[in-house]
């Protein structure tokens, strides 16, 4: 078989295989039938502009977390109070922030704070920004061999 045949046969095989993806395209659309759209739910909430929200950890190597959350305030500082024992913070770690435009919308001050070098199978409590609510994590045991993991809050 020459090279012309072989030519024809792929292009009308490539013919019919686009036939066919636009007939089931076209008939799937009759079929569809779209929900109506839910109301929308606003949730407000009482606290202050500079408490965190939406806060979360990450590791950031063997010894360090990476501390991350959002504020309304524009002006809220990216720095973690972090320690052994509730309440009681013996380190401080700064870090940095950023925030995106998009048309109309400004998103709220995103905070990002590596903190570390913290001790293997120990509970950490942290504030994020010097205000709100404490938060905890417990840090992986010496002897788990990790390679990578995701810890979420």
């Amino acid at each position: 078989m020459d090279s012309a045949w072989k030519a024809r046969g792929f292009f009308l095989f490539f013919v019919s295989v686009v036939l066919l993806t636009f007939h089931s395209a076209v008939a799937s659309q009759n079929e569809y039938s779209r929900h109506p759209a839910r109301p929308i739910i606003i949730s407000p909430h009482d606290r202050s502009d500079s408490e965190p929200q939406q806060v979360h950890i990450s590791m950031a190597g063997r010894d360090y977390m990476r501390v991350s959350w959002i504020t309304d305030d524009k002006k809220g500082r990216s720095v973690v109070e972090y320690g052994t024992a509730s309440g009681e913070y013996n380190a401080v770690a700064t870090g940095e922030h950023t925030f995106y435009k998009y048309f109309l919308y400004s998103s709220g001050k995103i905070h990002h704070v590596k903190i570390g070098p913290l001790e293997p199978g120990t509970t950490y409590y942290y504030l994020c920004g010097g205000s709100g609510p404490e938060f905890s994590f417990k840090t992986p045991p010496p002897t788990f061999p990790i390679e990578f993991a995701v810890v979420g809050e």
